[in-house]
């Protein structure tokens, strides 16, 4: 729910470029209709990509926003992408990190965080001051921040790493926050399927709560089907942003 709430705020809120006050996690888990103590919830059983999705859009209905989320990059398992390429999925994912209407949440190895931005890092030495290269000639870092208090602010993800991770198929898991270990093995039922992904969260239309009465988004009222052991820890809220903007 962090992630969630982290997004919300940058899009709605004053922390980023809305002009809401900032909600706190236990202001969002009110709203969801939990009930504390919040610290002993275990979100993990029931927490799934679409449930995320869901709580967006209710975080949006009740305080009169519009926004919508989907997926931008799922190449494996449930809801997977054909039409997606990773070229063409890194090309979203930098023009996702630059608009400030838009901002995204990554489920990679029982975790959920926020892709903040990126760099672009000549192969050649010769290109270090030449500007904008294009893609073929550069190695792609993807700057991701984290919520949980057991983690550091902000993890740097190699692009071909994250591309790993998503393409595995279940027995086979990648830890992006551990890549040195590489592809592991698990012991589990099903094979073929990954949860991992990344979506896309946006803002649309306007600020219903001071400007014209629209009435609430209905949005991606989904049903979770996606359940896994997925979890966020922290109270801490991390506006998303983009590169130039860190």
């Amino acid at each position: 729910l962090s992630s969630v709430v982290s997004c919300w705020n940058y899009l709605f809120s004053t922390l980023g470029v809305g002009r809401l006050p900032p909600i706190t996690q236990e202001e969002a888990l009110t709203v969801l209709h939990f009930k504390p103590p919040y610290s002993e919830i275990r979100f993990g059983p029931f927490t799934g990509n679409h449930t995320l999705m869901k709580w967006f859009t209710r975080l949006n209905a009740h305080y009169g926003v519009s926004g919508r989320s989907t997926f931008l990059y799922k190449p494996r398992g449930r809801n997977l992408m054909h039409y997606m390429t990773k070229e063409q999925a890194l090309i979203s994912i930098k023009a996702a990190l630059r608009c400030p209407r838009t901002t995204l949440i990554y489920h990679c190895s029982n975790h959920y965080f926020c892709p903040i931005g990126f760099e672009d890092t000549p192969k050649n030495a010769i290109n270090a001051y030449s500007g904008e290269l294009p893609q073929e000639d550069v190695d792609t870092t993807i700057l991701i921040g984290d919520t949980s208090r057991t983690n550091h602010s902000i993890l740097c993800a190699k692009w071909k790493d994250v591309v790993t991770d998503l393409n595995c198929g279940s027995p086979n898991f990648f830890n992006i926050r551990h890549p040195e270990k590489g592809v592991f093995t698990r012991r589990v039922k099903g094979t073929g399927g990954n949860l991992h992904c990344i979506m896309k969260f946006c803002k649309t239309g306007l600020d219903t709560r001071f400007e014209v009465d629209s009435g609430p988004l209905s949005g991606d009222e989904d049903v979770d089907d996606e359940s896994d052991h997925s979890r966020s820890s922290s109270n801490t809220s991390l506006s998303s942003v983009d590169n130039s903007k860190a």
